[in-house]
C-alpha cells in the first residue's frame, strides 16, 4: 500500500488531473496540431505517413504537463523554451526546404550531365529530341516535375536546350523553380512558372 509520505510527495508533484483525462486531452490537442500542420495534406506530402510517430513527442509532453502541479508545469515550460532554439536550428523550416531545393538542383545536374555525355559518346553536334532515362531519387521525383525543353534551329536541329524543375505542389510552400542550361548553369525564380535564363543564377 502507498504510505502517507509517498502520497504527500505525489501530491506535491501531481495535479488533480487524472491520467485518463490527461491522455484524452493530449490526444485531442495533438490531433488538432496535426490537422493544422497537415492543412491541404502538406505535412504528409512532405514527410510521409511513416514519420507520424514524431507526434508522439508533443503528445507525451502534453500528458506530462497536465499531470504536473502548476510549479512543475512552469519548470517544464521553462526547460522547453530553453531547448527550443537548438531544436529549431536543427529542424528549422529553412533547413528543410534547403534540402528539398538541393535535391532538385542535384537532379537537374544529373539530367544535364546525361544529355552532354550522350551527345559526346555519339559524336553528334545536336542534342537529342528527348531525355534519355535517368534514375533520379524518389525524393526528387516526388517534390519536383522535370521537363526537357529543346530549342531548334531553322533547319530543325536541336542545338540548345534547358531542363526545368518545377514544384509538384506549390501550395505546400514549395515556391522555387529551377532550370539548368546546357552549360551547367542553374537559374531559379519564386514566380509561379518555370525559371528562365534571365532569372537569378544559383551560386555554384
Amino acid at each position: 500500500m502507498e504510505t502517507t509520505a509517498e502520497r504527500r510527495a505525489d501530491n506535491r508533484i501531481r495535479s488533480g488531473v487524472s491520467w485518463p483525462r490527461a491522455i484524452a486531452w493530449s490526444a485531442l490537442v495533438t490531433a488538432m496540431l496535426f490537422g493544422f500542420l497537415n492543412w491541404r495534406g502538406c505535412w504528409l506530402f512532405m514527410y510521409g505517413a511513416e514519420n507520424l510517430l514524431v507526434f508522439a513527442y508533443p503528445f507525451a509532453w502534453l500528458v506530462v504537463l497536465l499531470v504536473l502541479r502548476a510549479r512543475w508545469r512552469f519548470v517544464l515550460v521553462a526547460l522547453t523554451l530553453l531547448a527550443a532554439p537548438a531544436f529549431s536550428l536543427r529542424f528549422g523550416m529553412v533547413e528543410q526546404f534547403a534540402g528539398f531545393e538541393s535535391t532538385a538542383v542535384t537532379a537537374l545536374q544529373q539530367l544535364q550531365s546525361s544529355v552532354e555525355t550522350g551527345r559526346r559518346e555519339n559524336g553528334q553536334e545536336e542534342y537529342p529530341e528527348t531525355l534519355s532515362t535517368v534514375k533520379l531519387t524518389d525524393r526528387a521525383r516526388k517534390y519536383y516535375q522535370f521537363a526537357y525543353v529543346p530549342s531548334r534551329s531553322v533547319d530543325g536541329k536541336v542545338l540548345h536546350y534547358v531542363i526545368q524543375a518545377t514544384p509538384a505542389r506549390r501550395e505546400c510552400e514549395f515556391h522555387k523553380s529551377f532550370t539548368i542550361a546546357e552549360d551547367g548553369k542553374v537559374y531559379w525564380t519564386l514566380e509561379p512558372r518555370a525559371a528562365t535564363l534571365s532569372d537569378m543564377l544559383v551560386f555554384q
